[in-house]
């Protein structure tokens, strides 16, 4: 996710470059134009891996509650046995 960042970064500062610019010729416009749709896909991939860590985040919660629920189980039935 580090490079993503990154790369948004080198992207955006590019853009600047562009913004600044003031004649800009055909090709400075279509790698602009290129630059904004490997900025939507960068978002769209850091979107994906920030729902896939929230849903493992979800996934070892649950876990744990079951593992809490199993030990109080288990305690509780040791202790009515004795």
């Amino acid at each position: 996710m580090t490079c993503l960042h990154e790369e948004l970064r080198t992207l955006a500062l590019f853009d600047r470059v562009h913004d600044y610019t003031i004649d800009p010729d055909p090709a400075d416009n279509r790698a602009y134009a290129s630059r904004q749709i490997r900025r939507s896909q960068i978002l769209a991939e850091i979107e994906e891996l920030s729902a896939s860590k929230r849903e493992q985040r979800n996934h070892a919660r649950i876990s744990s509650a079951l593992l809490l629920l199993c030990a109080v189980a288990y305690a509780t039935l040791h202790y009515l046995i004795k």
